[in-house]
């Protein structure tokens, strides 16, 4: 089974951690337990893929972000959320039926390619092992960028490359709402969460000031 665990990871700039968006994952879910992975965690955890977090770490945290949450999902399993995301409506137990899954970033403006930002999977998933190990064999991550590298195409082309069936892949709507293009679903589907794009659209200066709940 999905453990029922929220993984936020937060890494650099702590007085910038986006701590309104992640009491509403608390606030709508009671019943999960909630576990914010910052730098201390980076620097202490015993990261297989450590040298590549440190090289990207000098271009995109959000990249950092990424190497970690594929070893989160195999040693810890759970679900894994962007930081700058705000949760809606409480996560329902049919969402996390399969071993593993995840959701397309838009069917429309992106089709084919699976999302990073919300990644659930059961400990010890042999797919998520060996992503972690072919990242491992990787010369350097830095060469793309970050959600080429080691993010959404990371992982779109890894589900294809091992052939990988676990996958239950969500609509786009139920986790990214609104693309960072401005795209938005206008449909009576369920929303789970709205995603800010907070990297992408450089928001994390002002992000943690706001109300969102």
């Amino acid at each position: 089974m999905i453990p029922r665990t929220l993984h936020v990871i937060w890494v650099g700039d702590e007085s910038k951690r986006p701590d309104n968006c992640i009491a509403t994952w608390r606030e709508h879910n009671p019943d999960w337990t909630v576990r914010v992975w910052g730098n201390e965690d980076l620097a202490s955890y015993g990261w297989v893929n450590a040298a590549h977090m440190r090289d990207m770490s000098r271009r995109e945290l959000n990249g950092v972000a990424d190497l970690m949450r594929w070893e989160i999902l195999y040693h810890e399993g759970g679900f894994v959320v962007d930081a700058d995301s705000i949760c809606k409506r409480p996560l329902e137990p049919w969402l996390f039926e399969g071993e593993a899954c995840a959701c397309w970033e838009n069917e429309l403006i992106r089709p084919g390619l699976i999302a990073a930002g919300y990644v659930a999977s059961k400990p010890e998933n042999p797919f998520f092992g060996q992503i972690i190990l072919d990242l491992q064999k990787e010369p350097t991550v830095v060469d793309r960028m970050a959600w080429q590298s080691v993010g959404p195409l990371f992982l779109t082309e890894q589900v294809r490359l091992q052939r990988y069936s676990g996958l239950t892949i969500w609509p786009s709507h139920f986790f990214i709402p609104r693309h960072f293009t401005g795209h938005e679903y206008t449909g009576g589907g369920p929303v789970f969460a709205a995603q800010e794009w907070g990297s992408t659209l450089g928001k994390y200066d002002e992000l943690h000031k706001r109300k969102v709940a």
